[in-house]
C-alpha cells in the first residue's frame, strides 16, 4: 500500500474548501487514496442528513481523514469548523470504560471482584454481590433512575440515589442498557480508587485527554462553551416534536449540563479526537513516537463479552454485546468481518425519569466511535443534527462510508 505525505493534500483541500463552490464549509485533510470519503460527507450535507459534523479515521497509526464541515447552527451564519466541539451522547461511555481500564491496568481495580471492596455503601437492598464487571457490562440491575433532572447534575445527589436503589434483577443474571446510570456507577468506582481522589472528568483529562494530546471533556471548562455546537434536529423533527423531545433537546443544549459530570451521556469532543482516542487503544501513533494507551492484555480483558451468547436485554428484548463497558459491534457492524470495539451515541426521550429512547441501531444519535484491532483501524463521526428515528439499519450517514473503507482495507491487503 503506498501513502502519500499527509501534506501534500492539506493544499488540496484547502484550495477546494476555499472555492465558492463550497457551500458545505468542508474543510480538511485526506491522504492518498482515502478521497472517497470527502465525497461521501459531502453527500451527507447535499441529502440534508446532517447540519455539521467532523470525521476522522485513523489507519496504521496516521491520521489519513479529519474532515469538518456543513454549519454551527440553524442561523447558517458560522461554519462547523476545526475548532467546533460537540456533545456526543453515549460515545462518552467508551471514554469512561477506557479510564475504567487504566485503573486496572495500575492495580486499583479488578474486574472480577465485588463493588462493595471499593464502595461499601453501594452494598444495600440487594446489590451486594454486584461485581465490578456487573457494572461495567450493564449486569448491575439499575437500568433506569427516576432522579430529577436538577439532581442529575448533582454528583453526590446521584450517588447517594443509586446506593439505596434496589436491583431490577439479581445483579449479574441479566442485563439491559445502563443508558444514564451506568456513568454514574463506573464513575464513582474510578472516583473512589484514584489515590487523588480526582471527579472522573479530571481523571480523564489528566490521565487520558492530556496524555494523549485530545479534547474530550467530561465536565466542559466554562470558557469553551462558545466552541460546543447546539444540538439540532431534522427540520422534520423540529417541526413535529411532542413535549418530551422539547425537553430533551433543551436540557442537553444548557451550558449547565455541559458542565457538570454525566459520564454516561455529556462527553463533548471531536471527531479527530474521538479517533485518535480509539487509535491510541490499538497502536503505537505518529511513528511509535506515541505509545498505546493501554497494555494488550488489559485490552483483551476489556473488550471481551460479558454477555451471555443469545441473552436479550432485559427490558427491549435488543440483542447486543457488552465489554467492560464497551460496546461490541462486530455482528452490528458486519462487512469488516472483524472484531470490533466502541460505543455509538444514543438518544434519550425525556419523560422526567429519563427512559431510555429505545433506538439500539447505529443511527440513535448519531456519532460514533470504535477500533478494529486486526485491521489497526479507528473510526469517528460527531455531529450536531441528531437522528431519532427508530427504524433498524437507519445510520445512512456512515453506513456506506464503512462499506467502502471495508472494501478499501481489503484491496490493501
Amino acid at each position: 500500500m503506498i501513502v502519500c505525505p499527509i501534506w501534500i493534500y492539506i493544499f488540496l483541500i484547502s484550495a477546494v474548501c476555499s472555492s465558492s463552490h463550497n457551500h458545505n464549509n468542508i474543510g480538511g485533510t485526506l491522504v492518498h487514496g482515502w478521497e472517497f470519503v470527502y465525497d461521501l460527507f459531502e453527500e451527507n450535507f447535499e441529502e440534508q442528513r446532517d447540519l455539521g459534523a467532523s470525521i476522522a479515521i485513523y489507519h496504521q497509526g496516521k491520521l489519513v481523514v479529519d474532515l469538518w464541515g456543513g454549519w454551527f447552527d440553524r442561523s447558517f451564519t458560522k461554519p462547523y469548523d476545526n475548532n467546533t466541539l460537540q456533545l456526543v451522547f453515549s460515545t462518552t461511555k467508551g471514554l469512561v470504560a477506557i479510564a475504567a481500564a487504566l485503573c486496572v491496568e495500575k492495580g486499583l481495580l479488578d474486574y472480577s471482584e465485588l463493588v462493595t471492596k471499593y464502595w461499601p455503601e453501594y452494598g444495600q437492598n440487594g446489590k451486594e454481590n454486584t461485581t465490578v464487571a456487573d457494572i461495567l457490562s450493564h449486569r448491575a440491575g439499575l437500568p433506569v433512575d427516576s432522579s430529577s433532572p436538577e439532581q442529575m447534575l448533582n454528583w453526590t445527589a446521584m450517588i447517594h440515589s443509586l446506593e439505596q436503589q434496589q436491583p431490577l434483577w439479581p445483579p449479574g443474571t441479566a442485563h439491559s442498557y445502563h443508558a444514564l446510570t451506568y456513568g454514574w456507577l463506573a464513575g464513582e468506582l474510578i472516583r473512589r480508587v484514584d489515590p487523588k481522589k480526582r471527579t472522573v472528568g479530571q481523571f480523564i483529562q489528566d490521565e487520558i485527554a492530556n496524555r494523549i494530546d485530545i479534547e474530550f471533556y467530561v465536565g466542559l471548562p466554562s470558557e469553551e462553551e462558545y466552541r460546543v455546537s447546539p444540538l439540532t434536529l431534522g427540520l422534520e423533527a423540529l417541526q413535529t416534536m411532542n413535549e418530551s423531545i422539547q425537553y430533551f433537546y433543551y436540557f442537553y443544549n444548557d451550558p449547565r449540563l455541559h458542565q457538570a459530570e454525566v459520564p454516561a451521556a455529556n462527553g463533548i469532543t471531536n471527531a479527530r479526537s474521538l479517533a485518535k482516542l480509539y487509535a491510541s487503544l490499538i497502536m503505537d501513533l505518529d511513528d511509535g513516537r506515541q505509545k498505546r494507551l493501554l497494555n494488550e492484555t488489559i485490552l483483551k480483558q476489556a473488550t471481551k463479552s460479558n454477555t451471555p451468547k443469545d441473552e436479550l436485554d432485559f427490558i427491549t428484548n435488543a440483542s447486543l454485546s457488552f465489554g467492560m463497558g464497551f460496546m461490541l459491534l462486530d455482528q452490528i457492524v458486519t462487512f469488516f468481518k472483524s472484531e470490533i470495539f466502541g460505543h455509538p451515541g444514543k438518544s434519550f426521550q425525556n419523560n422526567f425519569s429519563f427512559i431510555c429512547f429505545l433506538d439500539y441501531n447505529l443511527g440513535a444519535g448519531g456519532s460514533m466511535g470504535f477500533a478494529i484491532p486486526s485491521k489497526n483501524l479507528s473510526f469517528a463521526y460527531v455531529m450536531n443534527q441528531l437522528d431519532l428515528d427508530p427504524v433498524a439499519d437507519s445510520y445512512p450517514r456512515v453506513r456506506t462510508i464503512l462499506e467502502k473503507i471495508a472494501t478499501k482495507i481489503s484491496d490493501d491487503y
